[in-house]
């Protein structure tokens, strides 16, 4: 499926109601029709789109709230329905870039290894005891209506808070090309590590081309472990 470029966005009446005479910005367009704009260049941004598994704002909300105790990320604001159904969140910018992104997606040399120490962060400094949410397999299952062995034998846990969407775009980096802040964290929840690993791994070569796995991993500092990588990418493709 094609993306429509961004030059083709129309800013909602809602948007331009919450930019209060600010300049207006489309930065990122999703698979989903969803649109995130900067608001007065970057203070705030907000996340408008269509109902969908991939962007929920009720949850968002409650887990940027929780979660920014422990990491960067963005500072919510507030949310809500638009008159014409699109769900909205709007949080307080962070000075920062999308990795995948500008400069950053020429440098992959760089960019790669600070993702895998980034997401290896994310999961030392998140507690699980305390986190309200789970992501576990049975969760996700259940989520489309799949059987318990749909996948097969499940592999053990290895319990960490995952950030849920740990795609290349949503880690980002400050301009010494270090990350400050996770956004997307509508799925954040108790899981195994390797949930987050996994589409993360994935996602590299959506980003930055073949070959750059074992870098995130050597950045991550875990050795690969193609039973639980094979495991995860099949059940982020199922669910």
């Amino acid at each position: 499926m094609s993306i429509p470029p961004l030059d083709t966005v129309v800013v909602p009446p809602l948007v331009a109601r919450l930019a209060a005479g600010r300049p207006v910005e489309p930065v990122w367009r999703n698979g989903i029709g969803g649109v995130t704009f900067s608001i007065g260049e970057g203070v705030e941004y907000v996340k408008y789109g269509p109902p969908h598994a991939e962007f929920d704002a009720d949850p968002e909300f409650e887990r940027l709230r929780w979660v920014s105790a422990f990491v960067g990320a963005p500072r919510p604001i507030d949310h809500g329905v638009a008159p014409d159904g699109n769900r909205w969140l709007r949080t307080v910018g962070i000075p920062a870039t999308s990795a995948v992104l500008g400069r950053w997606r020429e440098r992959p040399e760089v960019v790669v290894p600070e993702l895998g120490r980034a997401l290896r962060r994310f999961h030392d400094r998140v507690p699980v005891d305390g986190c309200p949410w789970d992501w576990s397999i049975a969760t996700r299952l259940r989520y489309r209506n799949l059987p318990d062995d749909a996948l097969g034998p499940w592999p053990p846990l290895d319990a960490v808070v995952c950030h849920g969407d740990a795609c290349n775009p949503n880690f980002l980096l400050d301009a010494d090309g270090r990350c400050v802040a996770y956004v997307d964290l509508g799925r954040l929840g108790v899981g195994d590590r390797w949930a987050d690993l996994a589409p993360a791994l994935l996602s590299l070569g959506w980003n930055f081309g073949d070959g750059w796995e074992p870098a995130f991993l050597a950045g991550y500092g875990i050795a690969p472990d193609p039973v639980q990588q094979d495991f995860y990418t099949r059940l982020w493709n199922a669910a």
